[in-house]
């Protein structure tokens, strides 16, 4: 049980790597990155945007990831299509959030190149949980449920073995 919390929480952390990359992909092209006159200040500028971007996302998805994982451990879903759908879904909370916290008269979040970039990162983020954790959601509930039809299976065969018949002398 504990592994598997363990897995549920790496799972969760790598996710959030991946939506951060995917964020900070969107701003800085690995194009602009690699250029000749890009210097190491367009690095430090990536990678502090990143280590941002992490520690929103870490911090903003988590009641909503919590639930949507509490849910597909309990229910034993191991679909990557429910990890990729519920990764957009908390993208688009999250968009949402982002649209509602601008001031008045600020530049706005509200554009397809900044959805582009949440939704994507949602997607990329559900399949990332799903490879690290999702895959094995259900492992344990198919474990009890061999469990419980291999007792069943036993109890029947000793329930059987103790109605039949002894040998008549």
């Amino acid at each position: 049980m504990l592994l598997r919390v363990l897995w549920i929480l790496a799972g969760y952390v790598l996710a959030c790597v991946a939506f951060a990359l995917v964020l900070v992909g969107f701003v800085f092209t690995p194009a602009e990155l690699v250029s000749t006159g890009a210097g190491s200040g367009r690095f430090s500028m990536a990678g502090f945007q990143l280590l941002a971007s992490f520690i929103q996302v870490l911090i903003f998805a988590a009641p909503l990831a919590f639930f949507a994982a509490a849910m597909a451990e309990w229910r034993g879903i191991n679909e990557w299509i429910y990890y990729a759908l519920v990764g957009l879904l908390i993208a688009g909370v999250g968009f949402l959030a982002q649209y509602v916290s601008e001031l008045q008269g600020a530049p706005t979040i509200v554009n397809n190149y900044a959805f582009t970039a949440f939704m994507t990162g949602g997607f990329v983020a559900g399949m990332v949980y799903w490879l690290v954790a999702g895959r094995s959601a259900a492992e344990r509930r198919r474990a009890a449920e061999a469990e419980a039809a291999g007792q069943s299976a036993a109890s029947k065969a000793a329930a059987a073995s103790r109605r039949a018949p002894g040998p008549v002398t």
